[in-house]
């Protein structure tokens, strides 16, 4: 018997010989005829028949006991299916493209890369976004301060320095305003720490922005420069249409932070209006300090830089359900064996004879209308060895299991390599697994994290009602609204990463204002309902990023808004005079001007 049940068996012992003792004060007669005693038991038949049943209902009350960490990890993963599933291992992907480039290339989102050391199979990495390579290149990066050789644009009056990149394309011959280029990304590369710097001092400090080509400059305003990895559409890990955008906002910020790190440059149609093969992106900023201008150089920038995920779509073998098990384990079809690990299951189909028909998840929402009795709730456990194992469970709802032959399904997934993919170096070999022409050097910015599982079941209570009880109302209307919005973050630290962490604890006053704007929409000007709210950080202990925090706290809250109201964030930094970053009114994730 094991400890625990042991400790069932005590417990239940001593209630039959509690009930056992207060039978014999009130029916003394019977209690005789069977032997029972106030403070013992004389029959060894009935005592060993006591000891029987307490084993009994001591199993039923530890089983009872195991399942309702099962039942709360069902519902969180019917109400919020983000927030338990396991974390692939991410990197960031660098193309430095070739001197004989003269074209324009398109790389779709999710191309597979081949990611190897050498000494191993290959691990299997997906790109999250569509990718344009242009034959250009940052060929120098200089900060100047006031005051400048040129006259200043109107709206930087006041602008105390200026960043100045030059991009030339690969070849005088090439003709930029050829090439169809709209838009830049402008990734932000380098120690982690001044990246971050960077970012802070470009974020908070744009005052315009400007392309200049030959004599000719174009204002492009102050609006041009946009944070990336914000906007719903940006996220590495697909999501169901269930998961609320604020908490898989949250997800992707603090798991791939260095996807944040970066800009985008709206060029409209100016490209189209230069000349030749060279132009100058001015950047006029308030301030730079002078040990960051004297640091920045253009390998600190790059225009084609992309996350890639440790995700691909898998197959299973056969699964035969006999109706004879608990669950049935989920075998992936591939030559890389066990390594493989199941981050979702995309889709179930019964094989078992004639045209193969879709088998619903127990709480689909196709649920009434499938064509099978079946269905399907995939469990997944960690086990002693870091191994990630994943199993269907199986309903049968209109018990046709009792006439039915064995069914055979065949399981679609999604699948990641697991901690195999963590172990690679940042030196790694890759290889597109497509046929596209790439004319690039590839290397990544990054060590490929290592996976992330949320499966400690005694946290999802916690989980559950936190996400339950969350909307904005719930935090500003706390007595400590400061402390419930670092425990709901703090929930998607999965990861426990120190720069995480110092993030949410620089979180220090959060006050909101009920008010009246105008707003416009469609064209047309009108007055709208919204919130205000105005957060205090203590950027004491963030040595950068806090203005990417801030893009997170606005995006964040702006989930929030209601039916015709808006929300509008500002951000302070404690001890500073006045607004450090202040953010449109926002209605979603809309910009209202």
């Amino acid at each position: 018997m094991s400890d625990s049940l042991l400790s069932y068996f005590e417990q239940e012992l001593r209630f039959i010989r509690s009930e056992a003792s207060q039978f014999t004060e009130r029916h003394p007669g019977a209690a005789h005829a069977l032997g029972i005693r106030k403070d013992s038991i004389d029959d060894p038949q009935v005592a060993r028949l006591i000891e029987s049943v307490a084993l009994m209902n001591g199993k039923l009350q530890q089983r009872l006991d195991e399942s309702y960490p099962e039942l709360t990890e069902s519902l969180v993963n019917l109400l919020f299916p983000h927030y338990l599933k396991p974390v692939p291992s991410y990197s960031m992907l660098d193309f430095d493209i070739a001197e004989d480039a003269n074209a324009k290339h398109c790389i779709p989102k999710g191309t597979e890369f081949d990611v190897s050391d050498g000494s191993d199979e290959p691990v299997v990495f997906r790109t999250t976004e569509d990718l344009d390579l242009f034959p250009i290149t940052v060929t120098s990066a200089e900060v100047l301060f006031a005051p400048f050789d040129i006259a200043k644009p109107a709206g930087a009056e006041s602008a105390k320095a200026m960043l100045e990149l030059t991009i030339d394309a690969t070849d005088e011959g090439i003709e930029l305003s050829e090439l169809g280029i709209d838009r830049l990304k402008l990734h932000l590369k380098g120690e982690s720490h001044f990246a971050l710097r960077l970012y802070d001092v470009i974020a908070q400090g744009i005052a315009q922005v400007c392309v200049c080509n030959n004599d000719t400059c174009f204002t492009l305003g102050q609006s041009a420069m946009q944070p990336i990895g914000f906007d719903a559409e940006d996220t590495i890990l697909p999501y169901q249409a269930a998961s609320f955008g604020g908490f898989k906002l949250l997800t992707e910020f603090f798991m791939f932070s260095e996807r944040f790190q970066g800009f985008s440059l709206d060029l409209g149609d100016v490209i189209s209006k230069t000349t030749g093969s060279q132009l100058r992106i001015q950047i006029f900023l308030n301030e730079v300090s002078v040990e960051m201008a004297r640091s920045l150089q253009a390998h600190h920038f790059s225009l084609f830089c992309t996350p890639l995920v440790n995700l691909q779509s898998k197959v299973s073998e056969p699964v035969q359900i006999d109706f004879s098990q608990k669950q049935y384990p989920i075998h992936l079809d591939s030559g890389q064996g066990s390594n493989l690990e199941v981050f979702s299951v995309d889709d179930v189909l019964d094989v078992t004879e004639g045209e193969p028909f879709s088998v619903s998840q127990i709480y689909g929402e196709k649920y009434n209308d499938a064509e099978c009795a079946l269905r399907w709730q995939l469990v997944q456990n960690t086990h002693e060895r870091g191994v990630l194992s994943s199993s269907l469970k199986v309903a049968d709802l209109e018990h046709v299991s009792a006439t039915s032959e064995p069914r055979i399904w065949s399981v679609t997934t999604t699948a990641s390599d697991g901690v195999r993919a963590g172990s690679l170096p940042v030196t790694s070999q890759i290889s597109c697994r497509d046929s596209l022409t790439i004319p690039a050097s590839m290397t990544l910015l990054r060590r490929p994290t290592l996976p992330v599982r949320s499966r400690d079941t005694n946290k999802n209570v916690w989980a559950l009602l936190c996400h339950l009880h969350f909307n904005y109302h719930a935090i500003l209307g706390t007595d400590n609204p400061i402390a419930t919005l670092k425990n709901v973050f703090e929930l998607y630290n999965h990861n426990q990463a120190v720069q995480n962490h110092v993030y949410i604890e620089s979180l220090h006053k959060i006050e909101q204002e009920q008010v009246v704007a105008p707003i416009r929409v469609s064209g047309k000007t009108c007055f709208a309902y919204g919130t205000k709210i105005s957060i205090t950080l203590d950027a004491a202990n963030v040595n950068g990023g806090i203005s990417m925090f801030g893009y997170l706290l606005d995006y964040f809250f702006a989930y929030f808004a209601g039916f015709n109201s808006f929300t509008q964030v500002d951000i302070y930094l404690e001890g500073q005079d006045g607004v450090y970053l202040s953010f449109p009114r926002r209605t979603g994730c809309k910009s209202l001007l």
